[in-house]
């Protein structure tokens, strides 16, 4: 984005939330070209099951997910993808997770990726990356419409089981 720093991560968050709002974050996060993160992010949302997947499309960025869907296709698989356009200010939509992490409605899967996260977000505003944060809040903000929408992608409790 306009705002990118130079060698930012991509992030793929995979996130689950349960009934009662609790949080499971499990996160890789990765310095890897375009080619190497749509592979990624495809192997991610197969292996996990996903019930729905996001990219955030501002400006060239949409342009990834037409790629996910190539390469999805090539290995006989759909993913559940959403472009997520953002309009609000970065601050603002991190600050979004504050209740969550306040209220240790969060639960972080012991993981590199993940421990990045962690970092990141402590060091949220005055670090020198939030690509962690930033996909963990458009992850939760994908998993609270996916939840409000049963009848567009039902939620099932099992994918919690499947995490580490």
């Amino acid at each position: 984005g306009k705002d990118a720093k130079r060698g930012d991560y991509s992030a793929i968050v995979r996130l689950g939330r349960t009934p009662g709002g609790t949080l499971f974050v499990d996160a890789d996060l990765a310095r890897r070209t375009s080619d190497v993160l749509v592979e990624d992010f495809v192997d991610t949302c197969r292996n996990w099951r996903a019930d729905a997947a996001g990219i955030e499309s501002n400006a060239y960025q949409e342009l990834l997910g037409e790629d996910v869907q190539i390469a999805a296709e090539k290995r006989g698989y759909v993913v559940p993808l959403n472009l997520i356009e953002n309009h609000v200010n970065k601050l603002v939509r991190i600050r979004r997770l504050t209740p969550y992490l306040s209220q240790k409605k969060v639960r972080f899967v012991d993981s590199p990726g993940t421990r990045l996260l962690v970092d990141q977000c402590k060091d949220f505003p005055l670090g020198t990356h939030d690509d962690g944060p930033d996909g963990m809040e458009m992850a939760l903000r994908l998993a609270i419409d996916v939840s409000h929408n049963p009848a567009e992608a039902p939620w099932e409790p099992d994918v919690l089981e499947a995490m580490p």
